[in-house]
């Protein structure tokens, strides 16, 4: 999946239903839609955050930088907490 579709999906499952009259509501059509949204937007952007952190240490591997075992794992564990990482 895209981050495009990703963003897709978390509006519908955001989305506000109607009501038996017909009348549009500010509840969702799905109860767990707005939580399923939100849990899918926080893995997407962990994922894009390992990326970059996979993407340091590759560079590392073939002729870029060189970087201790210490200052991978910093690079790694800075993926996966959203910490900032030079």
């Amino acid at each position: 999946m895209t981050t495009s579709d990703i963003a897709g999906l978390c509006e519908r499952l955001r989305r506000a239903g109607r009501n038996t009259c017909g009348m549009e509501t500010n509840n969702p059509v799905n109860p767990d839609g707005p939580k399923a949204a939100n849990t899918l937007e926080r893995q997407a952007a962990e994922i894009e955050r390992l990326r970059g952190g996979l993407k340091k240490i590759s560079r590392a591997s073939y002729g870029g930088p060189f970087y201790s075992v210490e200052a991978l794992q910093d690079i790694a564990g800075a993926a996966l907490t959203g910490e900032d990482h030079d």
